[in-house]
């Protein structure tokens, strides 16, 4: 009876792989008519880092002791510094689940209109930041303060507020609400699904390890040479390399929420993804619910 229940248990395991693999081809489908949108997070990134070095790096330069130790002020501006890449970095996949969302619209989507669609949420998407920001701040001082038993506290809370927010930032950028309010919602829509969100997320990020090595291999292979020229070179594409893959990665994220969003909210999604992948995403506990486009 073990035996056959560790069976059901394997097969669920491969399937769910499976199916996070087919979602995963089916957003880059999406993603592929409109490859532009993979600048999106490049530019976010970077952004991110320019604000966090410039406002941290004030914070450290400002408060810092000659111990290293940066005071309550610099550990503020270390904060504000967090929030602010957090929120240039929300404001970058909400342009790409924008951009995503015009496409299975069908209309064609541009840089400017993905952006202009995170733009008239800015406020909304800078609570959620705040919201972001605060839960991460939370969790790191119960992993900090409470030995073994806070580094578990703190993974289940990061893993269950990333689950139950996964369609946040589509509900902000389709539905104009707060970060509260857009938690809430998320929270519904996925309540009791833990599967498909994390083995996606999961698959997504092995992919992206695996992407990177090429890059990472040919950066290791020139440092070894000992030739200053050839480091330098191999150090620069393989950083770049490894940004490309990370954008990838994140546009793929952000066009499979605005797509899981959409199926949840009954509206079409592109002919790329299978409805019975994206109604995994919505199995209860005790029961399954279809929740077929319109």
């Amino acid at each position: 009876m073990l035996d056959a229940s560790g069976d059901v248990g394997n097969t669920r395991a491969v399937e769910r792989i499976r199916n996070g693999w087919r979602l995963a081809k089916a957003s880059w489908h999406v993603l592929s008519q409109d490859r532009e949108l993979i600048a999106i997070p490049i530019v976010a990134g970077l952004i991110s880092l320019l604000v966090f070095g410039l406002v941290g790096g004030s914070g450290i330069a400002a408060f810092a002791d000659d111990d290293g130790n940066v005071g309550v002020g610099g550990w503020i501006l270390l904060s504000i510094a967090v929030l602010l890449a957090t929120w240039v970095s929300v404001v970058g996949q909400a342009a790409v689940i924008s951009g995503a969302g015009q496409r299975m619209d069908g209309a064609d989507p541009t840089l400017g209109t993905s952006f202009a669609g995170a733009r008239s949420r800015t406020g909304r998407l800078f609570e959620w930041a705040v919201l972001a920001t605060v839960v991460a701040i939370v969790l790191d001082t119960i992993r900090n303060r409470l030995g073994i038993a806070g580094n578990i506290l703190a993974s289940l809370g990061n893993m269950a507020f990333s689950v139950l927010s996964f369609l946040a930032l589509p509900v902000i950028v389709f539905e104009d609400v707060g970060a509260i309010d857009g938690f809430k919602r998320s929270s519904q829509l996925l309540r009791g699904t833990w599967g498909e969100q994390l083995t996606f997320t999961f698959g997504l990020g092995l992919l992206g390890i695996l992407a990177a090595l090429p890059g990472i291999g040919l950066a290791a292979a020139l440092a070894v040479t000992g030739v200053s020229a050839l480091q330098v070179l191999g150090f620069t594409v393989g950083a770049l390399w490894i940004i490309a893959v990370v954008a990838v990665t994140s546009a793929l994220s952000a066009v499979f929420k605005a797509a899981l969003y959409r199926y949840a909210t009954q509206q079409p999604v592109d002919v790329a993804f299978d409805t019975a992948d994206l109604s995994g995403a919505f199995r209860r506990r005790s029961s399954r619910r279809s929740a077929a486009p319109a």
